[in-house]
């Protein structure tokens, strides 16, 4: 129950942070699939110039969320507004259709029109929108070139590698000078190189046009890299919602400690409170004091607390002098990943992973001294 109120909480915060007048409004969204209830009762807003990301594994509810925006889904219950006018509501009977909800969509499978030029595929929506003549020309000229593509107008759709075809997906979607666009997937048929020149791309072409924006992945670095702000989504429902930095510091549940970044989760028994106020747990032998201001949460089913430590902020190093959260421990393993390496630390709380960068290496079964900030252990909820 504590894991479900601390998820409404954290939604009535992100709510409070979000901007005074929102752009684009989800309220207690129920969506299904195939009969399943797949979007469970969800609600999120996202600003005018946002960039929003909904994160989260395959069958998490993402892209049936985006769908449901689009118009492409019809919601079980809940209501959606755009620009403060209603385009879904179960209560009131409204479904507005898709071309009238003023957004585009890029889907993972770019959609590109095989039979069609370059300049074509871009045209096609102006020409619906009855746009024709000189302005025509001139709007799938600026878009091509926002996207390095206005040496290929000409070219056949077939002829293009598949970072061109997004690239014209995109130059498509902007024509229309939408106020939303709505991403699913959109880079995870590139190569990890094109990839990150693409994210940088797309983050760049949001900035310039302002354009609220929802973009749906799972890849937990692409989310982080270029978003205003994370919604991180797991069996139909918000885990948690923030600044890529604020859910990477402080997790609030053992699944968002675990799906962003790389995370040890200590178990232990509460054992009173720090001078500080902060919670004590005892994890193995050892007594962890946990971070300032924080308190321990719901159990698991053993009984015991959890707690978030990430993998970039213990320390060793070897010998000086003895303080809070250190312990001597031992290297049991060593791992070269190029630029970091991965150690597997044996202390008195059992096993812990850290990541260090190889300017100083130290050599399995090599006596340690481990410090573990406590500004770092983060208590969570068990899942």
């Amino acid at each position: 129950m504590l894991a479900a109120n601390l998820r409404t909480d954290d939604a009535v915060d992100s709510a409070a942070t979000d901007a005074a007048q929102p752009y684009i409004e989800v309220r207690n969204l129920t969506a299904a699939f195939d009969g399943k209830v797949v979007v469970k009762d969800i609600s999120f807003s996202v600003a005018q110039g946002e960039h929003l990301s909904l994160l989260g594994p395959s069958g998490c509810g993402k892209s049936t969320t985006l769908r449901c925006i689009a118009g492409l889904e019809t919601p079980v219950a809940g209501e959606i507004v755009i620009d403060g006018i209603p385009v879904f509501s179960s209560t009131k009977g409204i479904s507005v259709a898709t071309e009238k909800r003023k957004l585009s969509m890029v889907f993972q499978s770019y959609a590109i029109w095989p039979h069609m030029t370059v300049f074509e595929n871009v045209a096609y929506g102006l020409r619906v929108q009855g746009i024709k003549g000189s302005e025509l020309q001139q709007r799938v000229a600026d878009v091509l070139k926002m996207v390095g593509m206005e040496d290929y107008i000409s070219r056949p759709a077939t002829d293009l590698s598949g970072g061109q075809q997004q690239r014209v997906a995109l130059a498509r979607s902007y024509a229309s000078r939408p106020k939303v666009i709505l991403l699913d997937e959109p880079l995870s048929n590139l190569d990890a190189r094109l990839r990150v020149r693409m994210r940088e791309e797309i983050k760049e072409l949001q900035l310039k046009f302002d354009l609220s924006t929802i973009y749906v992945t799972h890849d937990q670095e692409e989310a982080m890299a270029i978003s205003d702000r994370i919604i991180i989504m797991h069996d139909g429902v918000v885990e948690q919602t923030g600044k890529p930095l604020e859910i990477y510091d402080t997790p609030r549940t053992r699944f968002v400690a675990d799906f962003i970044g790389a995370a040890n989760i200590i178990a232990g028994t509460a054992q009173g409170e720090a001078g500080n106020g902060a919670p004590i747990l005892k994890v193995g032998e050892a007594l962890v004091e946990c971070a300032p201001r924080s308190k321990l949460l719901k159990p698991d089913g053993s009984g015991q607390y959890l707690a978030a430590v990430r993998t970039v902020y213990p320390e060793i190093r070897r010998g000086g002098p003895d303080g809070p959260n250190q312990w001597s421990a031992t290297v049991r393993r060593r791992v070269l990943l190029g630029d970091i390496v991965n150690y597997t630390i044996t202390w008195p709380g059992g096993l812990l992973r850290l990541h260090r960068l190889p300017s100083d290496l130290f050599e399995e079964g090599e006596t340690v001294k481990l410090h573990i900030p406590a500004s770092r252990v983060i208590p969570v909820v068990a899942d």
